[in-house]
């Protein structure tokens, strides 16, 4: 512990690395659920050694109730909305957007159509959470107000990960340079609704991220 790290070595194993799938939170669930709970709830009394009764009885209720949430938590990002990722053959056109002559007006066409679409999800994916809240607040206890925070956060993060993700920085980036290009460059397409589209975005991710917090508050 507290050594230096070898710069000149290739792996001096001080530091641990690896590469998060995309998949991560499923991956997680099968292990947990499937190979390690079994295998600790039939664990021999003589495998736990010199661990108390108590404080096996306490393990065994976190490691449940981690088991558990994990198990809500992909629930969750299953049921969870799904912006549809543009199509990759823009992918060269999308990346020297700011260095080629003029955007390519079918790919302008093609992403604010996408555009459009993710911010009418995302704003209805808010409206019924909301609405959901309001039917709850009336006969809602403790427990059924902590389980909707949760469900909320949940939901809410999964959409703000995928606002941060490549599909959705590339699109909005392509359409914000459009936005400044000149009318002929765009074959005459106005670049005032583009802009209104970009501009309606900024305030969706800002509700989004206030929604989150406010969610992450409920449940701390």
């Amino acid at each position: 512990m507290n050594e230096a790290i070898n710069a000149t070595a290739q792996n001096d194993n001080q530091v641990l690395f690896g590469e998060i799938s995309e998949s991560t939170v499923n991956s997680l669930n099968t292990i947990i659920n499937q190979v390690y709970k079994p295998m600790v709830s039939h664990l021999p009394d003589a495998e736990w050694g010199v661990c108390e009764a108590e404080q096996k009885k306490e393990f065994l209720s976190v490691f449940d109730k981690f088991a558990n949430e994990l198990k809500e938590a992909l629930k969750s990002l299953q049921a969870n909305i799904k912006l549809e990722p543009y199509d990759r053959k823009w992918e060269s056109e999308a990346r020297n957007i700011h260095t080629s002559r003029g955007p390519n007006n079918q790919m302008i066409t093609e992403f604010e159509r996408i555009f459009n679409e993710w911010s009418e999800q995302i704003q209805e994916a808010l409206e019924d959470a909301a609405n959901d809240q309001k039917k709850d607040d009336r006969t809602a206890g403790p427990a059924q107000e902590l389980h909707y925070w949760k469900q909320r956060m949940r939901k809410l993060t999964g959409i703000s990960e995928q606002l941060r993700s490549k599909n959705c920085r590339t699109v909005y980036d392509v359409l914000t340079a459009a936005s400044t290009s000149s009318a002929d460059s765009l074959g005459g397409k106005p670049r005032d609704k583009i802009y209104l589209a970009t501009s309606k975005w900024k305030s969706i991710e800002l509700r989004v991220t206030e929604n989150l917090i406010e969610a992450n508050d409920n449940v701390m």
